[in-house]
């Protein structure tokens, strides 16, 4: 798999962080990015337990009244 940077054109392409980018992975060669979706397979969702529910919400609790006595 291609882990290097592809050309860009103009100045403004070329970042601090894609600088550090180019010097650690290089550039990309070519070629390689056309076929990469092909040959990956697709992921897969894989669900385990029930779905996920809505949150339960809750009423406030009613305040404490002092009676008489």
């Amino acid at each position: 798999m291609c882990t290097g940077v592809l050309p860009a054109t103009g100045k403004e392409a070329y970042t601090p962080a894609r600088g550090r980018l180019i010097l650690s992975n290089g550039y990309c060669e070519g070629g390689c990015a056309e076929r990469e979706p092909q040959a990956l397979p697709q992921p897969q969702v894989l669900r385990q337990g029930p779905p996920p529910q809505e949150p339960v919400r809750q009423a406030p609790m009613p305040r404490a009244v002092r009676l008489p006595g």
